[in-house]
């Protein structure tokens, strides 16, 4: 599996500078959301005491906000060994 710590996602366009994110994640897992200089980042990491990511997933919501003209989203999967996988990215030029 290429992304283990990552499941399926959508974007909902709420208005003209407001969106909904839908992404799923194991249920092991948790996640971070952090915005930085207009680009959403989100840390997906095992939780404390897991060793590998379930292959159950649940969905979480999240509402992102632009003021300009490009939505960025980047995630990253902390995995158990140190590799962070940097995806995936999604950019919506408005």
């Amino acid at each position: 599996m290429s992304n283990p710590m990552f499941g399926l996602f959508a974007i909902n366009q709420e208005s003209e500078t407001d969106f909904n994110l839908i992404f799923q994640i194991p249920d092991n897992c948790s996640y971070e959301l952090v915005p930085s200089g207009g680009t959403y980042q989100i840390s997906i990491k095992l939780n404390p005491g897991q060793n590998d990511p379930s292959t159950n997933f649940i969905s979480y919501e999240e509402p992102l906000s632009t003021n300009t003209k490009l939505l960025n989203v980047d995630f990253e999967q902390h995995q158990k060994s140190g590799v962070i996988i940097k995806k995936p990215k999604i950019g919506i030029e408005l």
